[in-house]
């Protein structure tokens, strides 16, 4: 089999629909033009995030085989980098060396790459070959990658937006009675919003764990947007609410940084999101910035380089639970004795009920069979491949040219 051409489509953010509009505290928060913490500034994070929210690609084979991968987001610059590199280096190339192309691809972009796009891209490229893989063999990829570890996946409820507190208890409530276990809030501010923004961090999770009781796991998600001292500020306030774990307390690249607020506190720290690749993972490991990895498999190398990033966290006995909840996302986690539960993106009731018809969302915009959780848990993935049969007409509808 040979890999004859690939297509490349650049999607627009708006497929993940209006949940990217709502309140919570992000990395350009401190920034008075980039932070939506009082749901007045809706446009706030389209602004930083650009046009482009997820780049698919299609992996055509000489077999009549082909396969689906994408990698978010980087703008665009995905497609750039596949067409004008990574298309280069494997087209006419056996789409079953996975590993040799994986490092063909990484080397050929260390000059601009080694994190962020390039990896993205490589990411997008190599779920495509797998995807071929489990096509070829008429199996699911789980079955590659050493078969089923569990009977179905369990996951966490993690749309609790903080648009006001009365919904946000409805909402908590809403999940426990459709049989989650365990979810993930947002928090609203970081260091800009001094004391008052603190107290009404605090109010948000007091609110969800009085809500949901002292049975029911509750994360929560700074998504980069606070400092090491408002960290420790913060956590030492939530120490009393059982936190499961409080997620990218601070930027990446400050792993001093994590490492300083994981010692403080005992609420389990979670990170990886936006790291990339076996050796930055690897870092986060050996200098204990995490209690928890959180690898995108869409951004950190594809399912190649989550392999061997989930056999590094095992060795030091920290769980990997990825970030979102995707397709490919649900054949790894089977697959992996280290990996407990999938992220999952329920939409609330409340918000279905303020639209006349219900928008698309990052979670079924792309894809025909996006995961559907049921009591808590997802069914092991259907049918071959990754499950990445496209949506063509929503493809359609939010390609950027």
């Amino acid at each position: 089999m040979e890999i004859t051409d690939i297509d490349v489509t650049s999607v627009s953010t708006e497929s993940w629909g209006e949940f990217v509009e709502f309140p919570l505290v992000t990395v350009m928060s401190k920034y008075d033009e980039y932070n939506n913490a009082d749901g007045d500034n809706p446009q706030a994070r389209r602004k930083w995030m650009g046009p482009v929210g997820d780049v698919v690609v299609e992996v055509h084979t000489d077999a009549g085989i082909t396969g689906v991968g994408h990698g978010n987001w980087a703008t665009g610059a995905i497609e750039t980098i596949v067409e004008e590199t990574l298309s280069k280096l494997v087209v006419g190339e056996d789409p079953q060396e996975r590993e040799r192309l994986w490092d063909i691809m990484y080397r050929a972009t260390i000059p601009f790459g080694r994190k962020g796009a390039a990896i993205e891209a490589i990411s997008a490229v190599d779920l495509a070959l797998w995807d071929i893989a489990g096509k070829e063999a008429d199996k699911p990829v789980y079955e590659l990658l050493g078969g089923p570890t569990k009977a179905e996946i369990p996951c966490y409820a993690s749309n609790l937006h903080p648009v006001d507190l009365e919904t946000l208890e409805r909402e908590a409530i809403e999940y426990v009675e459709k049989g989650f276990d365990a979810m993930k809030l947002r928090f609203k501010h970081g260091p800009e919003a001094g004391r008052a923004g603190m107290k009404e961090n605090e109010e948000i999770v007091k609110t969800v764990r009085d809500a949901v009781g002292h049975d029911i796991a509750i994360a929560g998600d700074a998504y980069m947007g606070w400092s090491v001292r408002y960290a420790k500020k913060m956590l030492d306030r939530l120490e009393k609410y059982d936190m499961e774990w409080v997620e990218e307390p601070v930027i990446p690249d400050d792993i001093d940084g994590y490492a300083e607020v994981r010692e403080s506190t005992s609420i389990p720290i979670s990170g990886g999101e936006h790291e990339f690749t076996r050796w930055g993972h690897e870092e986060l490991l050996e200098r204990g910035a995490v209690d928890i990895l959180q690898p995108d498999v869409h951004r950190c190398g594809g399912l190649t380089e989550l392999q061997k990033i989930d056999a590094l966290a095992s060795t030091h006995d920290v769980p990997v639970v990825p970030h979102s909840g995707t397709n490919p996302h649900l054949h790894f986690i089977a697959a992996s004795t280290n990996a407990p539960m999938a992220e999952y993106f329920p939409i609330p009731e409340w918000f279905q009920e303020q639209q006349e018809e219900k928008d698309s969302t990052y979670a079924d915009a792309i894809y025909e069979h996006p995961p559907d959780a049921e009591d808590g848990v997802i069914p092991l993935p259907d049918g071959v491949g990754l499950s990445s049969e496209l949506n063509r007409e929503a493809l359609d509808d939010y390609a950027v040219e």
